[in-house]
């Protein structure tokens, strides 16, 4: 057994970190929240009236920003709390999806039950030629 670990190190090593890049999102989903695709954050806003909350900085919301979707920006977002609805599901959106994730953490140790970040951001959003105001 120990001759067959050394010979095959490198497999092991390849395993563990494919391992590794397989879980990290279910983490990130525990620790943060579901990451949720441009289509699946469509219908949440269509079927159950989901809140759009934008975290980029305002100059940034201007230059484009999604339909409906309302500009709380990330370093503020703990000063209109009581302006969100906690019933209803949110959707952060920012550049890339990584910047929602403090968001979305804050937003969970709050009480909101549902909170999404939207996948890859708006630059997923564009990817899939969805329009932005």
């Amino acid at each position: 057994m120990l001759q067959f670990l050394q010979q095959n190190l490198m497999l092991l090593a390849v395993i563990v970190i494919a391992l590794i890049a397989l879980l990290l999102p279910m983490f990130n989903a525990k620790r943060y929240a579901p990451e949720v695709s441009p289509k699946n954050a469509i219908d949440m806003i269509n079927k159950r009236k989901a809140q759009v909350i934008d975290v980029r900085k305002p100059a940034e919301f201007k230059r484009g920003h999604i339909a409906g979707s309302v500009n709380y920006p990330a370093d503020h977002i703990q000063n209109v709390l009581k302006e969100l609805d906690r019933t209803r599901p949110v959707i952060l959106i920012d550049q890339t999806g990584a910047g929602s994730r403090p968001v979305a953490k804050l937003l969970r140790g709050v009480g909101f039950a549902e909170v999404y970040i939207l996948e890859t951001g708006l630059i997923g959003w564009l990817k899939e030629k969805l329009p932005l105001e």
